[in-house]
C-alpha cells in the first residue's frame, strides 16, 4: 500500500463517516437501527463484514484491566466516592459513545507499570475532562468488579508502529508474518486489521470537540453512539480507543457503569501540572 493509497482510503473512510454522521444528525436514521446503517451505509457495511471476520484478535478480557483512572476538575472530599460514579439522572448531554439518556463510565488506562501507568494514565484523564494547568482536581483509581471479569471489550486503537507506505508495510509483514515460505495467516490479518483501526483512528474521524454547545456534541459524536451501540449488540462490554486529546493516551469506556468501581482509598487531590 502506497502513502499516497493509504491516505486516499483514510479520505474515502472519513467521507463515509461525514455522510454517516449527517444523516444520524438529520434524523434520517437512528443509531440503535443496526439494520439500516448496514444495509444502507458503505462505512457500517464495510465495517461490519471486516469485523465479523477479525474481532477475535481484538477481543480484550476485562479482567486484562489492571489500572484505570478517572477524574473531576475540582476539589471534592475524598469519601465522596459517588461523585466518580456516573449516574443515568445526570445523562443529559452527548458525549462521545453515549447519547443523552444513556449513562457510560470513561476511564484513562495504559500499560503495566503502575508507576508509568498512573502519570500516564492521569494525563489522559486531565486532557479528556480538560482540566487547566495549576488548577486542582481529585481523580480515582477503578476496579473491574468480580462479576465482570468475564466480559471482553475491543480494542480499536490500532497500532501506530505499523508503516503506511506500501514498502514499509510490505517489510513489516515480512517480518512479523513471514517464516520462510510460510504466512502465518492469523498474525497478517492482526497487522491488515490494524492498518483498518490506523486508518479509522484519523484526526477526522477521531477529533477533539473542544465545544461545549450540545448541538455541536450532537452533530460530532452521533456516528459514535451507533459505533458503541453496534459493539454493545455484538454482546461486548465496551471499547478501549485512543485518546484525542493526548498523544498515545488510552480509553476505556464500559457499557455498564457497574462493571467497575471505586478504589477505597485511591481518591487524591493534586496539582495538575504535576501531569499535565
Amino acid at each position: 500500500m502506497a502513502k499516497k493509497d493509504f491516505d486516499s482510503n483514510v479520505q474515502l473512510m472519513t467521507e463515509q463517516w461525514i455522510s454517516l454522521k449527517e444523516d444520524l444528525h438529520n434524523g434520517v436514521v437512528e443509531y440503535d437501527d443496526l439494520n439500516r446503517l448496514i444495509n444502507d451505509y458503505i462505512f457500517f457495511e464495510v465495517f461490519d463484514n471486516f469485523f465479523k471476520v477479525t474481532c477475535k484478535l481484538f477481543e480484550v478480557n476485562l479482567s486484562d484491566i489492571k489500572h484505570m483512572y478517572r477524574g473531576v476538575s475540582e476539589d471534592i472530599d475524598l469519601d465522596n466516592y459517588e461523585r466518580m460514579v456516573p449516574k443515568i439522572e445526570f445523562a443529559k448531554g452527548n458525549n462521545r459513545m453515549n447519547p443523552p439518556g444513556k449513562a457510560f463510565l470513561y476511564a484513562g488506562i495504559s500499560g503495566k507499570d503502575e508507576n508509568i501507568t498512573k502519570k500516564h494514565s492521569v494525563k489522559t484523564v486531565l486532557k479528556e475532562i480538560r482540566a487547566t494547568e495549576n488548577s486542582v482536581a481529585t481523580i480515582c483509581k477503578f476496579k473491574i468488579n468480580e462479576s465482570a471479569k468475564n466480559k471482553k471489550v475491543i480494542n480499536i486503537c490500532g497500532d501506530s508502529s505499523i508503516p503506511n507506505s506500501e514498502a514499509g508495510l510490505i517489510e513489516y509483514i515480512y517480518k512479523h508474518a513471514v517464516n520462510g515460505f510460510s504466512v502465518d495467516k492469523e498474525k497478517l490479518s492482526y497487522i491488515l486489521a490494524n492498518v483498518y483501526f490506523n486508518m479509522f483512528a484519523n484526526d477526522q474521524i477521531f477529533k477533539p470537540i473542544n465545544s461545549n454547545e450540545q448541538e455541536v456534541k450532537k452533530y460530532e459524536y452521533a456516528p459514535f453512539h451507533a459505533l458503541a451501540n453496534y459493539m454493545n449488540e455484538q454482546g461486548y462490554a465496551g471499547m478501549i480507543f485512543r485518546s484525542t486529546v493526548h498523544q498515545n493516551g488510552t480509553n476505556l469506556v464500559l457499557f455498564e457503569p457497574n462493571d467497575a468501581s471505586v478504589i477505597q482509598n485511591s481518591m487524591e487531590q493534586i496539582n495538575t501540572t504535576e501531569y499535565l
